[in-house]
């Protein structure tokens, strides 16, 4: 009994891991109402609402943390902000690459890897997704500048 009690405290465990993210000292998670969102971001951090409801969090210099999407007054995506370069330095690229990687150690199972390629009134603009779970993957764009999301969003049924 005690076996199987510990099985489904772990599992919990797993999956409660699975859906959150760490943004700065924030952990925010997946379904998170959003008077909890607000209620658990740091207040030397700026916070910024648009009239979807999304915030945008940058520190106190405004270098962008990250995004945190709402549907229904629920967390249903957070985008953590990696960084964004306006040269592609390679080494700076792969640097962070590893540094998202290293924080999943050897539980990432072989990584799924899509090329996306959308359309604008500006131009085409070309991605790369690395899809880590159901749950999770890495967005890598490159158009005049590098940018890196790490996503964790509910997934499309």
């Amino acid at each position: 009994m005690k076996s199987v009690l510990s099985l489904v405290i772990i599992f919990s465990f797993i999956v409660n891991a699975q859906q959150s993210i760490m943004l700065r000292n924030n952990e925010i998670e997946l379904g998170m109402s959003i008077d909890k969102v607000w209620g658990s971001i740091d207040t030397d951090l700026n916070v910024i609402e648009d009239d979807a409801g999304s915030l945008f969090i940058s520190d106190k210099n405004d270098k962008p943390i990250g995004i945190v999407q709402f549907e229904n007054e629920r967390v249903n995506k957070v985008l953590k902000d990696w960084g964004t370069a306006y040269k592609s330095n390679v080494g700076q690229v792969f640097l962070t690459l590893w540094r998202i990687f290293r924080q999943y150690g050897e539980e990432v199972e072989p990584v799924k890897v899509l090329p996306i390629q959308s359309f604008t009134p500006k131009g085409e603009k070309n991605s790369m997704q690395f899809v880590i779970d159901e749950y999770r993957y890495i967005d890598i764009t490159i158009q005049h500048k590098v940018t890196i999301f790490e996503v964790l969003t509910e997934p499309e049924i």
